[in-house]
């Protein structure tokens, strides 16, 4: 790899929480573009994730969503029933069976907390199934039942789980106002393990915004109530948010230590939903110290939890995982085996952001094989499901993975133009690690034309931000990049020198 290319990137799998509402919710934390060094590969990367818990693991609390069900399981018969039979199909991931289901229950009478339970499930369907802006009607919904009702308790579920409809759009300032709102009325009533959960996804904002500290202060506030309540749960889910933040300061020991320990407490629990994230977590760590075989020993143990407790999108995502670790490796055939795999799992239960990613990672193969054709269509793929989505951080991170394929290609002006859309998109939605990644890039851009200067200004402005993040990986790298800038500055400079 040329010295002045911008460092090829991976995604990776990180076991962290995204807690929403009023109960604990356990989210494996994705970090997009987390940057490793591949010799030959200057792709920007997908990102990856394992999602949450599968719904069958018998803690009603822990979820990607609050699943309010106020009063439901103790209805009459005519709410009752379907109610159960929804519930049963949602655990089989037969999400627009269970809307079916949950509407039926409106045909007899209701209270206001009934239809804002009723409206959060159906919310939290349609956002399993990816359609974000149909999970936002149905939680606004329940928020209206909720204030009707005087429910704060189902207000505040509601609210939260708005938040995480934009946090999934990447609208990050308007997540943060949600949780903010939630994390309000838990409080005004005492609800100290609620005020854990917004405190947590709170913190999951800002890490997302690259506020390493700010986030860090605000994981540390949850894991103090979780300790006080007694909840181990929430400890361990503190405890993963943490260590992403050391993770993305480049703290990689101390993000090893904090997993291990993550680990540990969730065998003691015995959550394996939560042991397997957290080894996924753990091999993300050694992945990211280059250790490939030692990740590889962990996600392996991840993904036979995940085939255990059949858990399909866990192990979908984590299949994913090891196609990146192959391509790393140089095995690019094996890695496209795991990573069809990934992808057609993700189509079968129709996870369109899996669906996504996969084809983005399959994408990253293709361009280091050299088919760049085939490498642009299946980035287009990724786009448009993005797109649809409405999920921006991911339409970014394609952006700049079709850039890079332009300009592989030597079209500078049409790199130059998607990396400057994403850019755009990262500054619009407050991800900082995104956009000092496209400024790097579009600096690597300026250089290869010959334009010192500007590639200097970029690559100055990322450094900036890798340096209010903390990102020690990041700086480093950066700055050896713009040290090599000065010397050819210099050398030219040498060069006028001896002709005149």
């Amino acid at each position: 790899m040329a010295w002045y290319e911008i460092l090829g990137i991976v995604i990776a799998v990180i076991a962290g929480s995204v807690t929403i509402g009023g109960g604990v919710i356990w989210v494996v934390k994705r970090l997009r573009r987390t940057p490793e060094v591949l010799d030959n590969d200057t792709s920007g990367g997908i990102s990856l994730q394992i999602p949450p818990p599968p719904p069958s693991v018998k803690h009603a609390e822990i979820k990607l969503t609050i699943d309010y069900e106020d009063g439901l399981p103790e209805a009459a018969p005519k709410i009752k029933n379907p109610f159960t039979e929804a519930r049963k199909l949602a655990k089989d991931y037969k999400y627009a069976d269970a809307i079916k289901q949950y509407e039926a229950c409106f045909q007899a009478e209701t209270t206001d907390s009934q239809r804002a339970a009723l409206h959060i499930l159906i919310g939290n369907c349609f956002y399993h199934m990816s359609e974000l802006e149909e999970a936002e009607g149905h939680y606004r919904q329940a928020e209206t039942a909720a204030n009707q009702g005087d429910d704060k308790e189902g207000l505040a579920a509601a609210l939260g789980n708005i938040g995480i409809t934009y946090h999934g759009k990447g609208e990050l300032d308007k997540a943060l106002n949600y949780y903010i709102q939630a994390l309000d009325i838990e409080r005004e009533i005492n609800h100290r393990i609620g005020e854990a959960t917004d405190l947590r996804n709170i913190g999951v904002i800002y890490l997302d915004k690259g506020e390493l500290d700010k986030a860090l202060d605000y994981f540390i506030q949850a894991m103090s109530i979780d300790k006080d309540m007694g909840n181990p749960e929430g400890v361990s889910a503190d405890g993963g948010n943490i260590g992403n933040v050391y993770l993305l300061k480049g703290e990689l020991d101390k993000a090893l230590e904090i997993f291990k320990l993550v680990l540990k407490t969730e065998r003691e629990i015995g959550r394996t939903w939560g042991e397997a994230n957290a080894l996924g977590s753990i091999g993300l760590i050694y992945q990211n110290k280059g250790v490939l075989d030692e990740a590889l020993v962990y996600y392996q143990q991840a993904l036979n939890i995940y085939r255990e407790i059949s858990y399909r999108q866990g192990y979908q995502a984590v299949l994913g995982q090891m196609g990146i670790i192959y391509k790393a490796k140089g095995e690019l055939d094996k890695a496209m085996d795991f990573l069809n795999e990934s992808l057609n799992i993700a189509r079968d239960i129709g996870n369109l952001e899996g669906e996504a990613n996969a084809l983005g990672n399959i994408g990253n193969v293709y361009q280091t094989k050299g088919m760049l054709n085939k490498a642009l269509d299946c980035f287009t793929q990724a786009l448009h499901i993005f797109e649809n989505m409405g999920y921006r951080a991911g339409e970014a991170s394609i952006l700049s993975n079709i850039g890079i394929i332009y300009r592989h290609r030597g079209e500078l002006d049409k790199a130059l133009d998607y990396q400057q859309q994403a850019l755009k998109i990262n500054r619009d939605i407050g991800q900082k690690g995104g956009e000092a990644l496209d400024l790097g890039n579009i600096g690597n851009i300026y250089l290869i034309e010959g334009e010192l200067d500007k590639a200097l200004e970029h690559l100055q402005k990322a450094l900036r931000i890798f340096e209010e993040m903390g990102a020690k990986i990041e700086i480093a790298k950066t700055k050896q990049i713009i040290e090599e800038i000065y010397k050819r500055m210099d050398s030219g400079r040498g060069q006028e020198s001896d002709a005149v």
